[in-house]
């Protein structure tokens, strides 16, 4: 980051080559559409050019930056949205293919469905921790919360889902 901050396109190309593909991974939780995750991708990464200046060795892995600045950006866009996009539309666009088993799908959707009704910070928990990978720590530094915070996130998220896929 460093190198970056002082104008390394070297260094950014590499950063780049380590977490595109799990930034627009990332945003495609909360976008839906692929494009859509892409653009959110490509914002991340210009702002992260712009800005290598404002991280800071201690605090934040660069890891972690680069996930809040796509977080703070994907809700950005979903507030702007918000009365505009129809979700149902969307998700009918992403419709699986004639090889995929329909119960794994039934349940696939289910649980999207599940993690739409919970609360934003609940979700945005649970697919740092469960989807991305994220320690507990990166999670909640991701989230401007405290660890203790966020597991306390995870565990309310987690008795959410859990019910709502039995019930």
């Amino acid at each position: 980051m460093l190198l970056i901050a002082q104008g390394d396109r070297k260094a950014f190309a590499e950063l780049l080559s380590r977490h595109l593909n799990a930034v627009v991974r990332y945003a495609l939780k909360y976008m839906r559409l692929q494009s859509d995750a892409e653009d959110v991708a490509q914002e991340v990464f210009l702002r992260v050019w712009q800005k290598a200046s404002d991280w800071k060795p201690q605090g934040f892995a660069p890891r972690s930056w680069i996930y809040r600045i796509t977080y703070n950006l994907c809700i950005d866009e979903i507030r702007r949205r918000k009365d505009v996009v129809d979700s149902d539309e969307e998700q009918a666009s992403d419709a699986p293919g004639p090889e995929e088993n329909v119960a794994s799908h039934m349940e696939m959707e289910k649980l999207q469905q599940g993690m739409a009704t919970l609360p934003e910070r609940q979700q945005t928990a649970v697919i740092l921790c469960a989807y991305e990978g994220l320690s507990n720590i990166e999670a909640a530094k991701v989230m401007d919360c405290s660890v203790e915070a966020l597991e306390s996130l995870l565990s309310r998220g987690r008795r959410t889902l859990r019910a709502y896929m039995q019930g």
